[in-house]
């Protein structure tokens, strides 16, 4: 009766985990905890087309369409949250330049590439959705120009109005400015020169566009809490003699001990993210595991590894035989377990459980 007691609580303290674990709350982005995407997830590319205008000595003598030129932009970047991500842009074209009171035109090729700092301001201050149609994003970088043979130092700022059209595709509205030195038509006059733009173009999202919220800072330490709790309960349980096991049991079922025919329900030890590595939160199903194989060594158990819906089959394959070796060698090296009382297994992607995130696990089968 006592394997029986001991089982329910393990079940019950899984059971509780997984509801901490997965407790969702309506927070800010800024307060929400995620996942570290990998190196080629939420990927852009950006073109835009547009117009510029270039602010120098003469400019404010000379009509305004005048100085308007064409502008094409290409950006490639990354967000490594819903909120903040990085790019570099390069862009150029002809610059309208005016001397003699804005009577003769200065026609000038130009090119620059500079690197941004992006800002994603409703998915900071409003709660994430990766289905989000609609987000301002401000920006701001430095780099460099060239205008036929001189070099220039460039700040750049701006601001994107970002429309989502599918999964894949953004159409983004971009106003940006730059200020250069002061030699593009003469020295003198403007402090710095500067040019201002306004284009709209389409970006591309490469796979993996959205964000997998992860557990709080909050929500681990009331998992921590919570598990060393349920940990000193069935350490009590397990402290108690016999006959205060049994007589318990009897109020509820008056079988003698000795006739009980008990089955143990599955277990499981659940990861991180493409990580097999054993969380300390997780260890402590492996240690009541450990002991209660230690108080019957006549028990196997059944190690079977599986992966979430993420990711290629073969990484999935891959990182659920991780998972089972890594429980496997802390129930041998680390415990002293018999190898040849653990039989292991991997499926890769598992739909075990209704929740994506419950099955990156070791599912633990006891058997005889």
């Amino acid at each position: 009766m006592k394997k029986i007691v001991f089982l329910v609580l393990l079940v019950v303290l899984h059971i509780s985990t997984f509801a901490q674990n997965n407790q969702e709350k309506k927070l800010p982005g800024y307060k929400t905890s995620f996942e570290t995407n990998k190196f080629w997830d939420n990927w852009f590319i950006s073109l835009n087309l547009g117009a510029q205008t270039l602010y120098a000595e003469g400019s404010t003598d000379a009509k305004f369409g005048d100085r308007l030129t064409f502008m094409p932009a290409l950006s490639v970047g990354k967000w490594f949250t819903p909120w903040w991500g990085v790019r570099v842009q390069g862009l150029g074209g002809a610059l309208h330049g005016f001397q003699n009171n804005g009577k003769t035109m200065l026609h000038k090729h130009y090119g620059a590439v500079h690197g941004d700092f992006m800002f994603g301001l409703l998915n900071f201050f409003g709660r994430y959705n990766e289905n989000r149609c609609f987000d301002l994003v401000p920006f701001a970088g430095i780099g460099g120009a060239f205008i036929g043979s001189d070099q220039s130092f460039t700040i750049n700022a701006g601001i994107q109005a970002r429309f989502r059209l599918s999964q894949r595709f953004d159409l983004n509205l971009e106003y940006g400015g730059m200020i250069l030195d002061d030699d593009l038509v003469t020295r003198g006059g403007f402090p710095n020169d500067g040019i201002s733009n306004l284009s709209v173009g389409v970006t591309f999202r490469f796979k993996n566009r959205s964000f997998k919220k992860a557990v709080s800072q909050k929500q681990y330490a009331d998992l921590q809490s919570l598990t060393k709790a349920q940990e000193a309960q069935i350490k009590e349980l397990l402290r108690r003699t016999p006959d205060t096991v049994v007589k318990v049991v009897r109020q509820e079922a008056p079988a003698a001990e000795n006739s009980v025919i008990f089955k143990a329900l599955p277990t499981t030890i659940n990861f991180a993210f493409n990580s097999s590595k054993i969380d300390p939160t997780q260890e402590v199903g492996v240690y009541n595991l450990v002991q209660f194989m230690k108080e019957n060594p006549d028990v196997r158990v059944r190690l079977t590894g599986f992966a979430d819906k993420r990711g290629t089959e073969k990484a999935n394959m891959i990182i659920s035989e991780r998972r089972v070796n890594a429980v496997a060698d802390m129930f041998i090296s680390k415990y002293g377990i018999n190898k040849d009382r653990i039989v292991k297994d991997h499926k890769g992607v598992s739909s075990r459980y209704d929740k994506d995130e419950w099955n990156r696990c070791v599912l633990v089968e006891i058997i005889k």
